[in-house]
């Protein structure tokens, strides 16, 4: 998965959406589906996750002040929303992109 680089407060902040963020982003009770019926909550959920791979000392409420800062140095945040959705989107695209006709390899299965 892809990687994004922003600076906040002349720091470097790499964001990234992976396996174990969108487990999180899950467990908070996300649902893309439900975007349109929580879309601040959310907003803020998807901002925060982005930090969870590479800094692990930027708690939730850091995270959201890190979006004000970046916000109010004239950046958009939305444009790094729409990439963790992009990146939450492909991770779900090629989960469900199984072809199980064409199996690269032979699993035994074995009947309890």
């Amino acid at each position: 998965m892809r990687k994004l680089k922003i600076k906040i407060n002349d720091k470097d902040y790499t964001l990234e959406m992976n396996r174990d963020t969108i487990k999180w982003l899950e467990a908070v009770g996300f649902s893309i589906e439900d975007f349109n019926k929580k879309p601040v909550t959310y907003y803020d959920l998807i901002w925060t996750s982005l930090f969870l791979a590479n800094h692990k000392d930027v708690n939730p409420n850091l995270a959201l002040k890190l979006m004000d800062t970046y916000k109010a140095s004239g950046k958009n945040p939305v444009k790094v929303i729409r990439f963790a959705i992009e990146e939450y989107q492909s991770f779900m695209d090629a989960l469900a992109d199984i072809d199980l006709t064409e199996s690269e390899e032979d699993l035994e299965i074995i009947e309890a």
